[in-house]
């Protein structure tokens, strides 16, 4: 049983747009529209997979969702997977702070909007078929670039990167496309902070373009482990749309020669992780950072546009907070992590918070007992950057600096090993008996 549904989730014009620092001001305008889907699965056990344009997902936003879900369906609130975009030109969330301000009206709306979805995807359910398969495609490069003893935000051809898209199916025992569910790394910053326009950058291009392959069917994209890695090309919307044309190619290569089937069965798995946050640095050091944001902020404010404003009185906030931790030397610190799995046959689809590193998807397909295995990142909370433990010896944005976004000290280097450790347990528990 499947069924499937979409909504527009574009916020009003005016609203903070999130991902960049260096906004000259508010969305002034809408490119195109943003959107949120559902996939609703039944065999066996029930599930929904959603996707939605947005930066991310805030874990009290999620919450709620899942409660009136579960409310108004027979599907558990643990159930559903919601996995963001990540798209750097829609609306501030409540999950990144000091790079725009979010709007509460709106996000009122949008949790309501989520609700409903999934709810309308549930209520389409019907008999159907599904066909799952795998293409090649690079729409991103590794953007961790040495710069002589230095990793800088740039352009690695040389590192690891992802270079396939996985690919759903779910069609109507008469062959009627219901949905296609796709999932690709590489960051939606095509348009830098200079773009005030609302849009939802190459996965939008993407999912209109599979709409057009496959019509009558919901396109969902699910943004993979892009932590590190940018799309290839950048600037303009004309790159927009053949990023998103080239990966909706590579879907229907996916699928094209795969026959779709009735059998399946459902699982779902997840586990809750405390992962290791790093220890503040001694009170001393903490009060001079706190100094030296300051000082920032007053050298650099008159100077300073809209977004950089911002992010000044954001890196002091992020100071203070410190201090209060380093003041009563707080260790031991975690966070909680939600490590989610849903089987559909042969196909496992693993969704992991935050802005996960490429590095994770790919050991976590190779170590998986079922047949095809997506890792879908920015799903169900943001947590921040999500390294490897190498990436903290060398450094760089991700590891060092983007942290002051998410409100905490940065994980610890083990993280890596309990997040795989986790994944492996819920890929064997949901697919172990395939």
């Amino acid at each position: 049983m499947a069924g499937a549904a979409t909504t527009v989730i574009t916020p009003p014009v005016g609203v903070d747009l999130c991902g960049f620092g260096n906004r000259p001001g508010p969305s002034d305008g809408v490119h195109d529209d943003l959107q949120a889907a559902a996939l609703y699965v039944e065999a066996g056990q029930r599930a929904i997979l959603m996707t939605a344009d947005l930066i991310g997902i805030d874990p009290e936003s999620m919450r709620w969702v899942r409660d009136r879900i579960a409310e108004a369906t027979d599907v558990p609130g643990a159930n559903v997977m919601l996995t963001c975009s990540h798209t750097h030109a829609g609306p501030a969330m409540p999950c990144i702070y000091h790079l725009g301000d979010p709007d509460a009206q709106y996000i009122e709306s949008l949790r309501q909007k989520l609700a409903a979805v999934a709810i309308e995807a549930w209520r389409r359910r019907a008999p159907a078929r599904w066909a799952a398969g795998r293409a090649p495609v690079q729409v991103g490069i590794n953007r961790r670039e040495a710069r002589g003893t230095e990793i800088a935000l740039g352009e690695n051809p040389l590192g690891v990167c992802g270079k396939h898209v996985d690919a759903v199916r779910v069609e109507s025992p008469d062959g009627a496309p219901l949905a296609i569910w796709m999932c690709h790394p590489a960051h939606a910053v095509v348009m830098g902070g200079d773009n005030t326009l609302i849009s939802a950058d190459w996965p939008g291009y993407a999912r209109q373009a599979v709409e057009q392959m496959y019509p009558g069917a919901v396109a969902l994209f699910a943004q993979g482990c892009c932590g590190n890695i940018n799309c290839n090309w950048r600037n303009g919307w004309d790159v927009a749309e053949r990023l998103g044309v080239m990966l909706a190619e590579a879907v229907r290569e996916a699928l094209e020669d795969v026959p779709a089937t009735a059998d399946a069965q459902v699982a779902v798995a997840s586990e809750t992780v405390a992962l290791p946050l790093q220890d503040p640095p001694p009170a001393d050091e903490a009060r001079a950072d706190l100094q030296v944001a300051v000082q920032a902020r007053e050298e650099g404010w008159d100077e300073a546009n809209y977004g950089v404003r911002m992010m000044l009185d954001g890196g002091v906030a992020w100071c203070e907070q410190i201090v209060e931790l380093a003041a009563r030397e707080a260790t031991g610190l975690t966070l909680d992590y939600e490590v989610q799995v849903v089987r559909v046959g042969d196909l496992a689809v693993v969704g992991l918070p935050g802005e996960v590193f490429v590095e994770y998807a790919l050991n976590i397909e190779a170590a998986s007992p079922c047949a095809q295995t997506a890792v879908a990142a920015y799903t169900n909370d943001s947590v921040g950057y999500v390294p490897t433990a190498a990436a903290y010896d060398e450094g760089g944005y991700e590891v060092l600096t983007a942290i002051r976004y998410y409100g905490k000290t940065m994980l610890a280097p083990e993280t890596e090993g309990v997040i795989l450790d986790a994944a492996k347990r819920l890929l064997s528990a949901a697919c172990g008996g395939n």
